[in-house]
């Protein structure tokens, strides 16, 4: 029996008695779905044992370890870590500043324009920021200008025109 099966059936077998016993616990507490769970829970490490998993596993984690351990005095290791942590950085604070740039701004208002089935609202000359939606920007001579109306006002205020009703 190699190194590995030694300690990992003990385990397994420990770790499955452990769940039966919150099982058993559980459903005298006349909590009879989460026994059904403990109960899937606590088979698991057999299953795992028996269909050679447990051992993929455990396999995994050595390994993991031996190498953590083999960079832990190595400069390369750690100059390659903090490189790894300036890209994650570098890639959330480019996050931040596409999602407050004007282009993306005006690309959500287009997007969200479009899902509500009307024409992008038109951006204000020098301004960069689009116009409320439903309206026209605004003149700078000051001349006042009405705002438009969304076809569905239209038909609204029509119907009420038929009826009589201003």
């Amino acid at each position: 029996m190699p190194a590995a099966d030694a300690v990992l059936l003990p385990l397994a077998i420990g770790l499955t008695l452990v769940g039966l016993v919150a099982v058993v616990v559980s459903f005298r507490r006349a909590r009879r779905g989460r026994a059904l769970q403990g109960l899937a829970l606590a088979l698991l490490p057999a299953a795992l044992y028996l269909t050679g998993l447990l051992r993929l596993v455990w396999d995994a984690v050595v390994a993991v370890v031996r190498w953590a351990g083999s960079n832990v005095f190595d400069l390369a290791a750690w100059v390659g870590f903090g490189v790894l942590g300036l890209c994650v950085v570098l890639w959330v604070v480019g996050g931040i500043v596409a999602r407050r740039s004007p282009s993306a701004k005006e690309a959500r208002a287009a997007r969200a324009a479009k899902a509500a089935g009307r024409t992008p609202a038109p951006v204000e000359a020098g301004r960069g920021q689009a116009a409320p939606a439903g309206r026209a920007p605004a003149k700078r001579a000051g001349t006042k200008q009405a705002p438009l109306q969304d076809d569905d006002m239209a038909e609204i205020e029509a119907l009420l025109k038929s009826r009589g009703i201003q």
